[in-house]
């Protein structure tokens, strides 16, 4: 049983920093939850809302540990290109920042997103020992400051 500090209680920090940030009223939060089942929330949302996703921007927020590149990571060139647009505002948090496709076997909530035709992408903080630990008993949150999860938040939403 994991207690989800990094996976994703980090995301969830940077999540509710972006949403004190915003100003624009028509930018919101999403929080969709049965990632590890498959991605279940995110689809389900996909599914309801259909073609009107087209041309919507989504950050997902996901696994934000206190290690490793800031990896922006897209499924297409929709996604691509805001992952370039984003990029520089994480530039100055200090962590290296690395726009990338999603590697495959790895599922996140971005995926069924971009598929709808949204321009998707998750921002996380890992490494190798963060996989190593995520929905295992030792992801916790005694070892985790959420503070660059927060920093990150805040800075996707500055306008």
């Amino acid at each position: 049983r994991s207690r989800g500090a990094r996976d994703n209680g980090s995301g969830i920090a940077a999540a509710l920093a972006a949403a004190e940030e915003l100003e624009d009223p028509s930018v919101g939060v999403l929080v969709t939850g049965a990632e590890e089942f498959g991605l279940v929330g995110a689809r389900v949302f996909a599914r309801m809302e259909g073609s009107r996703l087209a041309g919507v921007e989504f950050v997902n927020f996901d696994t934000i540990d206190g290690e490793g590149k800031i990896y922006l990571v897209s499924h297409d060139r929709r996604g691509a290109g805001l992952a370039s647009r984003e990029a520089p505002r994480l530039a100055g948090l200090g962590p290296a920042v690395l726009a990338r496709r999603l590697p495959l076997g790895i599922l996140v909530d971005s995926l069924p997103l971009a598929r709808a035709g949204a321009a998707a992408i998750t921002v996380g903080r890992l490494t190798w020992r963060t996989l190593r630990r995520i929905h295992t008993p030792d992801d916790v949150p005694e070892d985790l400051s959420l503070e660059l999860a927060e920093r990150i938040g805040r800075a996707i939403a500055a306008n």
